[in-house]
């Protein structure tokens, strides 16, 4: 240490021993930690490695600190551990990297029901979340990770991962991740570590892969050959020889009684449980003897478990229901073995004689019950998300909108029932927030994860929209990271115009949005349909691939304004202006809208349409 620094040492010694005198104090009024004293402790102490400094100690306050670190010891409580952490660095090592062992510490002494607490303390730390996820990988998720008890591995891949994308929205810190993790994936399938593996591959890689790019298509390319063929592959070559698992034989007899199973990942009310919904109330209506229809929950609690209310609703349709977790667990703790939650699952699916597997999402578990020929038919449900999803093992694709050309999939007809939504107890909410705004202005926006937004083309549209229509605001609805929109949106001046809600319940917001701004390239879902379902009028840019385009071209080009569909950017700002400016139209195409989903819903069969699609 040179002179120059003999100031610094001193200044934050100083300063680390007022941080501890106000810690101490305040506990001794309080009987508890003040956890603003205790971040400021932290942070202080986290400035020793910044200045390249060591603690100069005090023996005044040793006793106190070891009263009070003794007292705290045994807490679970995230900030007495953090707290006790940081003390027992500046007693004893003065030779250990601080966030080391701050880190390293933290991650196996705090519980996995209380860690998200610790992610504010990680804020103070970290100038940003890519330095947090850097930091992640350095201390924990490095070469010594694959090494330590299974149950440990599990417990730190949940903590670090599945609770960081409830805490954090940031599309370069999940690219990041993403790049550095596939490497300990790919490690943990050389050394056979099949939970680690299993753990990694939806959450955190596939989320942080395909939920964060501006390309959905190249993100999912990527992901298939850079993750989901080396797990194939690996299943194959290793889980099934080793868990000796044989290919169910049942051959499906066309007279007798045929079991649907569909497997759902877990019970909420997202677009694509709510489909599945729509589904089944069709289903179920038919007077048939020829299909049972049972629904199985992975249910999977790591991300909150399904919701026992949207399930007693499908339950009501007379639908079987099976939580195969609960089934298997018998809890609702968050970490669990994935490897054991798959081969059991499997093994009920098999002893309830299914006929049919439906799988609705791309999870570890579908690519394990697809594999191990799981049932005699086994169907992969497509809904607009992973187009490279390619299992060994899927039969036939099958689809209820638009379909990728790489796949033969096919279509069903399904008519989304929206107005079971009990619109009476959102009326209040919906004229707050439209009264929030002056009468004249018109409230354009969409609702969808903000990934969908984050591009230049779609923005650089919008905003000219708006330019050309002073009295327009945006409604941003949804998840994400909103960083680059809201940069976008500054340097184009149009800040107090755009509104950032963040996630919401559709059934409100689409009866605050007087006109949809569709997003592209990447559409939104099932909300726009929501939307278009209770008479909205949105705006539609149509890619050149889709498969209607010279159709709906030749139909709707000649009604100049008087559409929903765009042919070209140019097209689509002409046709959002003329909406704004033209209220006639906009109820003309709303009632067109309305009498178009009365006849659809006439003329829809889905019951035929649907089994014929699964009997292909």
């Amino acid at each position: 240490m040179n002179n120059e620094q003999l100031p610094i040492q001193t200044q934050l010694s100083n300063l680390i021993q007022q941080d501890f005198i106000n810690v101490a104090s305040s506990y001794s009024d309080n009987n508890r930690l003040n956890r603003d004293y205790v971040l400021t402790l932290i942070q202080d102490v986290s400035l020793l490695k910044k200045y390249k400094v060591s603690y100069l100690h005090n023996s005044d306050f040793n006793e106190t600190m070891d009263i009070l670190k003794n007292q705290l010891l045994n807490s679970l409580y995230p900030y007495d551990i953090a707290f006790v952490i940081t003390i027992d660095y500046l007693q004893n090592s003065e030779n250990v990297d601080f966030l080391q062992k701050f880190f390293v510490e933290i991650f196996l002494k705090t519980p996995k029901e209380l860690f998200i607490d610790i992610f504010f303390i990680f804020n103070i730390l970290c100038g940003s979340v890519k330095e947090l996820y850097g930091y992640f990988l350095e201390y924990i998720f490095n070469n010594k990770f694959l090494i330590l008890d299974e149950n440990i591995q599990i417990d730190c891949l949940y903590k670090a991962w599945n609770l960081s994308l409830q805490v954090y929205h940031d599309n370069e810190a999940s690219q990041f991740a993403y790049n550095e993790l596939k490497h300990l994936f790919q490690n943990a399938l050389n050394y056979q570590k099949t939970e680690v593996a299993f753990w990694l591959y939806y959450t955190p890689l596939h989320y942080f892969n395909a939920g964060t790019h501006r390309n959905k298509h190249e993100a999912n390319q990527r992901f298939q050959v850079e993750i989901e063929k080396p797990l194939e592959k690996y299943i194959k070559n290793h889980i099934i020889p080793k868990y000796k698992i044989t290919p169910n034989k049942k051959k499906v007899k066309d007279s007798s009684k045929k079991k649907v199973a569909f497997v759902m990942q877990r019970i909420i009310r997202h677009s694509t449980v709510k489909v599945l919904y729509y589904l089944m109330e069709s289903l179920m209506k038919e007077k048939q003897d020829k299909y049972e229809f049972i629904l199985y929950d992975l249910a999977f609690p790591e991300s909150g478990g399904s919701d026992v209310v949207f399930i007693k609703e499908f339950e009501k349709l007379g639908l079987k229901y099976v939580n195969l977790h609960e089934k298997i667990f018998n809890n609702k703790s968050e970490t669990y073995s994935l490897l054991e939650k798959c081969i059991k699952s499997r093994e009920i699916l098999i002893e309830d004689n299914i006929d049919i597997l439906i799988g609705l999402h791309t999870r570890v578990e579908y690519m394990f019950f697809y594999l191990t020929r799981t049932a005699p038919k086994q169907i992969y449900w497509y809904h607009n998300s992973n187009d490279y999803y390619d299992v060994e093992g899927i039969d036939i694709r099958i689809a209820h909108g638009s379909t990728p050309n790489n796949f033969k999939f096919h279509v069903f007809n399904l008519l989304s029932n929206y107005n079971n939504d009990n619109d009476k107890n959102l009326e209040k909410e919906i004229a707050r927030i439209k009264n929030s705004f002056s009468k004249n202005v018109i409230v354009l926006g969409s609702i969808g994860r903000l990934i969908k937004l984050d591009n230049n083309e779609y923005l650089e549209t919008i905003f000219e929209i708006m330019e050309k229509r002073l009295n327009t605001v945006y409604l941003v609805c949804g998840a994400g990271d909103s960083t680059n929109i809201k940069k976008q949106v500054e340097k184009r001046g149009l800040s107090s115009r755009f509104f950032f809600i963040g996630f919401v319940d559709p059934k409100i917001y689409i009866k605050v949005i007087d006109i949809y701004l569709n997003t592209f390239p990447e559409s939104s879902g099932e909300s726009l349909n929501e939307f278009i379902s209770k008479g909205g009028v949105p705006v539609i840019l149509l890619p050149k691939e889709h498969p209607a385009m010279q159709e709906i071209f030749r139909n709707e080009w000649d009604k100049k304004y008087e559409r929903i569909f765009a042919f070209s950017k140019k097209d689509y700002i002409n046709l959002a202006v003329n909406l704004i400016d033209n209220n006639v139209i906009r109820e003309k195409l709303s009632e067109e809208n309305k009498n178009r989903l009365l006849q659809t819903s006439l003329s829809v069969k889905t019951f035929e349409s649907f089994i014929d699609a699964i009997n292909k």
